[in-house]
């Protein structure tokens, strides 16, 4: 997997968003429309002495064997740029399947001319009373002698008013086939119609349009599967066509606030309004992950394509709407007037959601292809049974033939180690961590594997896998039913003992957590404090080589099964708050200590808050110098917010979320069959790929030495929750009645056994209750949305 652009599309991007800038600003285009032409051939001539016609062409058709990438950061300039030029229309599309069936006489002068800029081919495929039904045409062709007649209706040309050839489709002898239609043809009428963009198109009619043999495109190929596969290459395009539209709306809404003074201070000012970009931010990040497993999948197998693909167009089809709306309504009556590019871009989006299939329609085509349990289980990775090509340098999902490997020593581990108990009692359990006793079971298990602390170096007992091996793990762990168990302890305060403790701590405490005979509880909430760290008062006071500690903590994980608490105290007094904060370890038997239990809404009892009283902690167990708690508390919050990955846990929740829609229900209808259902189904499914798609990105970019950011970060810690509560509300709605039926006992894994279906049902209400804390916990989203903010205005 590689998902790092490269120096040399890095240039690409740089260079085209430049050119565009410098040629094609808005008053340049509104220009364009207004002529007669509605082009301009000088910038499509550019266009081609920049080798952007020749970019998707191979070598040996006089191309330049630039990939799906490379016209992704193409089509994403052209959208923030608002091009009318037919880039898409005719490079993509016509020039596409000219060289996938043209002859090569045909190649020679079709794409000979587009890749000169002299020519512009169009296709002319979809018809009026059959929509985007790609296989579905009235369009004929008949053999006459030595040549074709055709005859037909095709509507809404795109590129057809600057077009001097057309790819008309017809059937001939029952099979759809492609001609070379010259626009001067007789019998072929062209009416100019105007698009909602701005933009025009061609309605055309054929009426026995006389053609010699040698238009039809007679190359190598099934004529209707490659136009299901440009189609496909062009919503790609589309898809990240729309991601530059929708950058550009969020910067000119984010300058325009900074500028925009209301009631004596900048809009961006105003937190209601901050948030609102935030969440524009989170929207366009979706859309990017969503762009790229689009532009990525146009090589892979028609079901994975098809996943990659009308999932991005879905995705990207509700994003975009919601992103372009906001923008309008943030810029307030200039957003409402032709002033402005805004509503021109929100314009074009709308156009595009309604270009080669609506959002809805490729919905419901997503929805189909995830139906089947193993699209929709399998992780976004791809192998060479999945029908990829050879590994090639450039951006792809492929795993290496030793991460194949690894991942089949995974699968092999856990048929054998996990155990039905131990999968049982996690899908019986609400909550987000397993129960004490079967995490340290299986803990047990992987421990004495050497697999229990797949982050940590290997060093400190670690596997020292690399990332990717880690995402494998995991995901593979997740669709075998692993119990969730790495909490405070593996994940958040043994990255800060390697970083910032001493080696005696190191040495004492970490093989304590490795085999399980310390378990760790966090203390930093307080009450009246929550996520403003900075106002805690729990006290401790130096006394000789003690502090004595006093003050409480509140939502502290499992605190009553923990052995130890790592938590901030506050030391001093003076100068900022933060830096009055000490990092310190706790022995939770030690006297004075008293844990109060919170029960949650979800039955469960997972919370606690922790009371201090006199309670004495060595100086020996403080990590770094007095003072320093501060940096160290946000180390650690980037292992409690992030530092692990969410894509296998969404999946496998989708996957019992599909298992249980399967099922009948009392009167023998099952809901996945409800098309109401699927709709939602696979709109969340869309999140997933979405949310999956951000992890592997930031993964690659860390494993190349770069940084995510803050946004990226927070986006995803947002999105896994939002996704997580819409799976378990979706998966409550099929329970009905049964919906009123509550267990009181707790841990649910101690009752009589079931039916996998009856106890899953028995469970969803508790698990969606339980989703709410998704949000909240780890940084509530509202605290992320503000991350997001802070990093747009600054």
């Amino acid at each position: 997997m590689d998902l790092n652009h490269s120096d040399e599309q890095l240039l690409l991007k740089e260079s085209a968003e430049r050119f565009l800038k410098d040629r094609y600003d808005f008053e340049k285009r509104a220009k364009i429309l207004a002529s007669d032409d509605g082009f301009d051939a000088a910038i499509w001539s550019e266009m081609a002495n920049l080798g952007w016609l020749a970019l998707p062409f191979s070598e040996e058709n006089g191309g330049l064997g630039g990939g799906a990438v490379e016209v992704s950061l193409i089509m994403e300039a052209i959208g923030r740029a608002l091009v009318v030029e037919p880039y898409l229309a005719s490079v993509i599309l016509a020039g596409g399947l000219v060289e996938k069936l043209g002859t090569a006489e045909q190649k020679a002068e079709i794409l000979g001319n587009l890749i000169a800029g002299t020519s512009r081919p169009a296709l002319a495929h979809t018809e009026k009373q059959t929509g985007f039904d790609i296989g579905n045409i009235a369009a004929t062709a008949t053999k006459t002698g030595e040549g074709y007649t055709l005859s037909g209706e095709k509507p809404l040309v795109l590129g057809g008013p600057f077009a001097d050839v057309f790819l008309v489709s017809a059937k001939l002898d029952g099979d759809i086939r492609l001609f070379a239609v010259p626009t001067d043809a007789a019998g072929l009428t062209r009416k100019t119609v105007g698009l909602v963009d701005g933009s025009r198109a061609n309605d055309l009619t054929l009426n026995n349009v006389q053609l010699a043999a040698p238009a039809l495109l007679d190359g190598a190929g099934d004529t209707l599967v490659e136009i299901k596969a440009a189609y496909d290459r062009a919503n790609a395009a589309l898809a990240s066509e729309a991601v530059g539209i929708m950058d550009a709306l969020l910067d000119a809404t984010v300058s325009y606030a900074k500028e925009r003074v209301q009631f004596g201070k900048p809009l961006a000012a105003f937190q209601a309004l901050q948030h609102r970009m935030a969440e524009m931010a989170v929207k366009c990040q979706e859309a990017r992950a969503s762009a790229l497993l689009a532009t990525l999948s146009i090589d892979a197998p028609r079901a994975m394509r098809t996943r990659g693909v009308s999932g991005a167009r879905a995705k990207i089809g509700k994003v975009s709407r919601s992103v372009a709306q906001e923008a309008i309504q943030l810029h307030g009556a200039m957003g409402f007037s032709e002033e402005m590019p805004v509503g021109a871009w929100f314009r074009r989006l709308y156009a595009i959601e309604n270009t080669f299939g609506t959002t809805a329609g490729h919905l419901k085509r997503y929805g189909e292809i995830i139906r089947d349990i193993e699209v929709l289980s399998g992780s976004l990775l791809r192998t060479p049974d999945t029908g990829q090509p050879e590994l090639t340098e450039g951006m792809h999902l492929r795993m290496t033939e030793d991460e194949i490997r690894f991942r089949d020593e995974v699968r092999a581990f856990l048929q054998t180690h996990l155990d039905d108990d131990l999968k049982r009692a996690e899908r019986l359990n609400p909550s987000f961590l397993a129960d004490p006793a079967i995490g340290l079971k299986w803990q047990a298990k992987l421990n004495e594997k050497g697999w229990v602390a797949p982050s940590w170096p290997k060093q400190y007992g670690g596997t020292g896998w690399t990332l990717t091996e880690r995402y494998i793990f995991d995901q593979e762990c997740e669709r075998a039913g692993e119990p969730h168990f790495r909490g405070a302890s593996i994940k958040m305060i043994a990255p800060v003992m390697m970083r910032y403790g001493t080696d005696a701590q190191k040495a004492f405490y970490l093989p304590r957590i490795l085999n399980g005979e310390d378990t760790w509880a966090q203390g930093y909430s307080e009450p009246g404090s929550g996520s403003d760290l900075a106002s805690l008062k729990t006290r401790a006071v130096r006394d000789g080589d003690h502090y004595v500690v006093n003050g409480s903590k509140i939502w502290s994980t499992l605190a009553h099964h923990a052995t130890r608490m790592f938590a901030l105290v506050r030391t001093a007094d003076t100068g900022k708050k933060q830096e009055g904060i000490t990092f310190i370890l706790i022995d939770l038997k030690s006297p004075g200590v008293t844990i109060r239990p919170i029960r949650s809404i979800c039955g469960t009892h997972e919370f606690n808050q922790v009371f201090f009283d006199d309670v004495k902690v060595p100086v020996s167990d403080r990590i770094g110098e007095e003072g320093e708690g501060w940096d160290i508390a946000k180390y650690l919050l980037e292992f409690e917010r992030g530092g692990a990955f969410a894509g296998g846990v969404l999946r496998a929740m989708l996957t019992r979320l599909h298992r249980l829609a399967s099922e009948p229900l009392l009167d023998g209808r099952k809901m996945i069959d409800d098309p109401l259902f699927v709709a939602r189904f696979a709109e969340i499914a869309t999140d997933v790929d979405a949310n999956d798609m951000l992890e592997l990105a930031a993964m690659s970019k860390v494993q190349a030495g770069g940084n995510p950011g803050s946004v990226p970060s927070s986006t995803m810690k947002i999105e896994r929750s939002r996704i997580r509560q819409s799976i378990a509300e979706l998966a409550a709605s099929i329970l009905g009645p049964d919906a009123l039926r509550w267990e009181e006992h707790r841990p649910l894994h101690e009752l009589p056994e079931e039916s996998e279906i009856d106890e899953e049902r028995k469970v969803a209400s508790a698990v969606y209750f339980n989703s709410r804390s998704q949000s909240i916990f780890g940084g509530s989203n509202e605290i992320q949305l503000e991350i997001i903010a802070k990093t747009l205005l600054r």
